[in-house]
């Protein structure tokens, strides 16, 4: 008898226990929320450069020794503007002694035809005359050119972005003097963190700001990014498509710094962005918890989910005017009842 006292006392107690486990856990919990519909945008600044679209690396087709250099970094040349010039002494003799070859050459031929015309000499002599003017005209022409090519000359308008050699250096072949670029067609790269590559998937308006002009921005669209697998960043490239942008482009040059701004409203083709706190993940599932305005309760909710940094963009189970948990999502459970503490409307 006293052990069934006993079993009946413990069942008493567990009951109890359990009664009063349950009460905590569906207690009034209280909650920070936000409305969906006013929220605020995203908006993330970065820091670029100013490239060139288009540029060229300039060298020399013949070895020598530099005597003129008489451009800076910087610097912007007009096209056929003289960079750089090696030695030309031994280059102006070969294109004096083929000049000579060839005026030589030509008369053979030409005394040589006279003389066929008046039977004086043999049709051969005149082929050998042919051949040897020929030989010499392409010899001419052969050191004329190699003489030009102690001259290097912009091939288009210019910025010289980078000299890689200095004055009376003994430069070969194929070395790069300078690289010069076309400041008339920029484009702006920077780095986008590897924990916002969503973005790239998400509508956005992007601008751009330089030193030049401190506040004033430009409106500018993605030209191409590299996926990079060294965890250095993805490198992005954006191009200029601002037409009020021209007026102020010559005061714009490759090398400078850019702020880079890319802004994502807060609604998108029903798409509304919210903390990533907001965030429930169970089951491999993303949830978010609705507040019901009228019972004060929470009810858990599937969504569709794109991360952006500490955002998140929903793409799909979200209306205008839902009310959604941002703080403690964790620890409720469907159907309790929640107390909102300072209403938060601002991310």
């Amino acid at each position: 008898m006293q052990n069934t006292y006993v079993l009946i006392l413990l069942s008493l107690l567990v009951a109890c226990t359990k009664e009063k486990n349950t009460d905590l856990t569906l207690s009034t919990r209280p909650v920070k929320v936000v409305k969906v519909g006013t929220l605020s945008t995203i908006d993330r600044t970065y820091t670029g450069t100013v490239e060139a679209e288009e540029f060229s690396i300039l060298a020399f087709k013949v070895a020598g020794t530099l005597t003129s250099l008489p451009v800076e970094e910087g610097q912007i040349i007009p096209k056929n503007y003289v960079i750089a010039r090696i030695d030309p002494i031994d280059y102006r003799l070969k294109y004096q002694t083929a000049e000579s070859n060839y005026e030589t050459a030509k008369s053979i031929y030409e005394r040589t035809e006279r003389l066929l015309q008046q039977n004086a000499t043999a049709v051969q002599n005149l082929e050998i005359a042919r051949a040897d003017y020929i030989r010499a005209t392409s010899a001419l022409n052969i050191a004329k050119r190699t003489f030009g090519y102690t001259q290097l000359l912009a091939p288009f308008r210019g910025l010289v972005e980078k000299k890689y050699v200095e004055n009376f250096q003994q430069v070969q072949v194929g070395e790069a003097i300078v690289r010069l670029v076309n400041p008339d067609k920029l484009n702006v790269r920077f780095i986008l963190p590897e924990t916002a590559i969503s973005v790239m998937q998400i509508p956005k308006t992007i601008y751009v700001q330089f030193d030049t002009y401190p506040g004033r921005w430009f409106q500018a669209d993605i030209k191409e990014y590299i996926y990079s697998s060294d965890g250095s960043g993805i490198p992005v490239t954006l191009r200029i498509t601002d037409p009020d942008f021209k007026p102020f482009q010559k005061e714009v040059y490759p090398g400078f710094s850019a702020k880079v701004l890319l802004k994502i409203e807060n609604t998108i083709s029903d798409n509304f962005i919210i903390p990533a706190s907001a965030l429930l993940f169970e089951n491999n599932r993303y949830y978010i918890w609705l507040v019901n305005p009228e019972q004060m309760t929470v009810q858990r909710h599937p969504v569709k989910v794109l991360f952006f940094e500490d955002k998140a963009l929903i793409k799909k189970g979200l209306y205008p005017n839902d009310i959604i948990v941002t703080a403690g999502v964790a620890d409720l459970k469907d159907g309790q009842k929640v107390m909102i503490q300072h209403p938060n409307n601002n991310l």
